[in-house]
């Protein structure tokens, strides 16, 4: 794909790193679609109007993150020997900065971290979020670009219901959307949190925990590089209560807000974004156009969040 983007190379992370061969394998991203973003922003959000007549064109932005979040964001070693992030979001990202002519860095960052990073620079975003009432205090969002599900990791039986979950020793990583859900609605359960999915990811590999409750897709990678890992997703009339679509997120008020949510309107509609979806995800997980619909709706409200 023909993009403006730059990205800074970095060694292979600490996290998750035996699911991480796996990335290497993936194909490069898509060929880039070759309609042009408006700049009208035609869906609510939850940035200030005041961002609307904010030219992105030519600005350096940062996005942070977890770049061991397959397949959102993963090391995929290149053919010199170097290091790159891939991924659903790197590819969205990479598209929005050829369409828009704005440039960005990448800089990889646990999940705790990238939140505070995001509330401090206003020159900053990061993806693969949710919104919800707490959030929407403090940042800004565009509207959805995938709809996630829960899935659930076992080394035994599959767990596709909450039913399955009680009486197990369950992991998070903390702070997510996952770890929401499950103390919401197992609150006496015994759960876990651990700073990222690797961490969780061992525990049920050594049998010290029974389940970790996951982002569905991340789950399929690493059931893919970890043989007798099982994976559950569960059912979204149980989780769509807490489990909202991911979203740009940056900084309360940052003024790029807008032009990002226009371009993610577009390449919605155009297919743009299901075609990424299809390759770093899925097919059983792209949108098609009851997706853009969903999108489309205000953030205001979602009682959601990663």
């Amino acid at each position: 794909m023909n993009s403006n983007a730059e990205h800074r190379n970095f060694s292979a992370p600490m996290g998750r790193r035996s699911f991480l061969a796996l990335a290497a394998g993936m194909a490069a991203m898509a060929p880039a679609a070759l309609t042009a973003c408006g700049q009208t922003n035609t869906a609510s959000s939850s940035a200030s109007s005041d961002s609307s007549s904010y030219n992105i064109s030519g600005k350096n932005l940062t996005f942070v993150g977890d770049n061991a979040f397959a397949p959102y964001r993963y090391i995929e070693m290149q053919s010199d020997g170097s290091s790159k992030t891939v991924g659903l979001d790197i590819a969205i990202a990479d598209e929005m900065a050829s369409r828009l002519g704005f440039t960005y860095d990448f800089e990889p960052q646990e999940f705790a971290a990238t939140l505070a990073t995001i509330q401090s620079s206003d020159t900053s975003f990061t993806m693969a979020m949710s919104a919800n009432s707490e959030r929407l205090e403090t940042y800004d969002f565009t509207r959805g670009y995938y709809e996630p599900r829960v899935g659930v990791l076992t080394m035994g039986d599959k767990v596709e219901d909450i039913d399955g979950l009680k009486n197990k020793s369950i992991a998070c990583t903390t702070g997510t959307v996952q770890n929401k859900f499950v103390t919401a609605v197992l609150p006496d359960a015994d759960v876990h949190t651990y700073d990222d999915g690797d961490q969780c990811l061992q525990e049920v590999l050594a049998g010290r925990i029974d389940a970790y409750v996951c982002d569905g897709a991340e789950g399929q990678s690493m059931v893919d590089a970890n043989p007798g890992l099982v994976l559950g997703l569960l059912d979204r009339s149980e989780t769509e209560s807490y489990v909202g679509v991911y979203r740009l997120m940056a900084q309360k008020d940052a003024p790029f807000v807008s032009a990002l949510d226009s371009c993610i309107g577009d390449m919605l509609e155009d297919g743009t974004i299901d075609t990424y979806i299809s390759q770093y995800v899925g097919p059983d997980f792209v949108w098609g156009d009851g997706g853009f619909a969903a999108a489309g709706t205000s953030t205001v409200g979602d009682s959601t969040g990663e």
